[in-house]
Order: structure tokens, then C-alpha cells, then sequence
């Protein structure tokens, strides 16, 4: 029976692989709008609500099939497609476009967007999002420049509110936020120089742990001689 049971194995396997197959790629058509949005996860989402809410068109591509079918039970109209194909942004009308915001996920197909749209369509804007450091450097080595990490916003915020709960000031915390912000985003730029030299970003890495430590304390002490009263609330935090 066992070549009985193997042909009626293979069969329900490719049933199922028939009913299960992701389907091809969406057409897009019709006239192209001020926004494409390539990569339709956490970020895409956000940015394509507040443009919805000020009434600002938008194309959003999305790779990931089992994505754009969960959205899609939602009412939001979406394209299942590569942005990585070339077809797909002229398709788009990448090159009528006044924004590309790149908020794919995965690093590789990010990055061989980006490069692809700064090949074909030089003079269109790319708003990036970068996972990590390391990704904002390579979107930097492809002359990108309005990179944003994803999670940097929001850990600021989070810092933030720690120094409330730990007794400082509301002007002391944003004194503070606002000089560690000013200061890693100079670093970031600093970094990207040597970033291909690891020994060197690491030496880098240290000093500037050192530094921000110095800066903050000379911007204390700067606060206390202008304000008698101590920045914070608590003199032991």
C-alpha cells in the first residue's frame, strides 16, 4: 500500500500548495500620487495614516503577502509587489513622485530599494527608516540623507520620562534630552566616516560615552550658576 499512500500524500500536498500559493504580483495602474510608501509594516502604517488624515495620496507596496491581506481586511487599499523590481516603481510612477518614504523592514531589500531609486529616479526625495545604526551607515554610503531609526524616537521619549519619575525638573529632563540628542547626532555623523573601520568606531564609541558624560555635567553646572535652585528635584538622583 505504501505507493498508494505516497501518490495520495502528493496529491493533498500540491492541493494544498495550490490553494495556499501566493498569488501574483498586483498591477498598479491608473495615475500615479505625491507619495510612495515601499515596506507597509509598523512604520509605513503610521506615516500613511497622518497622510490619509490631512488628505495626502499615497501608493503603498507591501512584499509580504500575509501582511497586505490583514491590512486589506481593514479597508486600506494596497499593493502586494517587490519594490526592489524596477517594472514595479515606473509602474508606480516613481518618477512623477514628490516623496518615496522607504520603510521596508528588511535590511538587504531596504537598501536595494534605495539603490535602485537613486539610480532610476535621482531627483526623487527618499524619507528612510533605518533599524539600527548600522543600517542608517549604508543608507548613508548611498548618499540618503533623511534617515530616521526606528526606534530612536521613542527611546528618547521613554529616557525622558525616566529622569521625570526620577525626580527631575520638566525643564531640567528636556535640558538633558535635548543635549544627548544634539550630541548623538553628531556622533552618527562622525561614525558613518570610520564606520568601516571597526577598531577605530569602537575607540570612538568609548570617547564619546566619556564625552556626553563631560558635556552634561559642564551643562549642570552652567544651569546652577545661572538658577540657585538645583535642576533637580532631588539632589541624590
Amino acid at each position: 500500500l505504501a505507493p498508494l499512500v505516497m501518490v495520495a500524500h502528493d496529491r493533498m500536498i500540491a492541493r494544498w500548495l495550490e490553494r495556499t500559493a501566493t498569488p501574483e504580483y498586483d498591477v498598479i495602474d491608473g495615475p500615479g500620487n505625491p507619495v510612495i510608501i515601499a515596506g507597509f509594516g509598523r512604520v509605513g502604517q503610521i506615516v500613511a495614516r497622518v497622510l490619509r488624515m490631512c488628505g495626502i495620496a499615497f501608493t503603498a507596496i507591501e512584499v509580504n503577502y500575509q501582511q497586505v491581506d490583514f491590512v486589506r481586511r481593514y479597508g486600506s487599499k494596497i499593493y502586494f509587489g517587490d519594490a526592489t523590481r524596477l517594472d514595479l516603481l515606473q509602474s508606480a510612477k516613481a518618477g512623477e513622485a514628490k516623496l518615496f518614504v522607504l520603510a521596508i523592514d528588511d535590511v538587504e531589500a531596504s537598501l536595494k530599494t534605495a539603490a535602485l531609486v537613486r539610480q532610476h529616479f535621482p531627483e526623487l526625495p527618499i524619507l528612510a527608516r533605518a533599524r539600527n545604526r548600522a543600517h542608517y551607515f549604508q543608507l548613508r554610503d548611498l548618499g540618503i540623507r533623511m534617515i530616521y531609526r526606528e526606534t530612536f524616537l521613542s527611546s528618547v521619549a521613554v529616557a525622558q520620562q525616566a529622569l521625570l519619575n526620577l525626580g527631575f525638573t520638566a525643564a531640567a529632563a528636556e535640558r538633558a534630552i535635548t543635549l544627548f540628542r544634539k550630541h548623538d547626532e553628531e556622533l552618527i555623523e562622525i561614525q558613518h566616516a570610520v564606520h568601516h573601520d571597526e577598531e577605530q568606531l569602537i575607540r570612538n564609541s568609548q570617547q564619546a560615552t566619556e564625552q556626553l558624560k563631560s558635556l552634561f555635567e559642564a551643562d549642570t553646572i552652567k544651569l546652577l550658576d545661572q538658577d540657585p535652585e538645583p535642576a533637580k528635584t532631588d539632589p541624590g538622583t
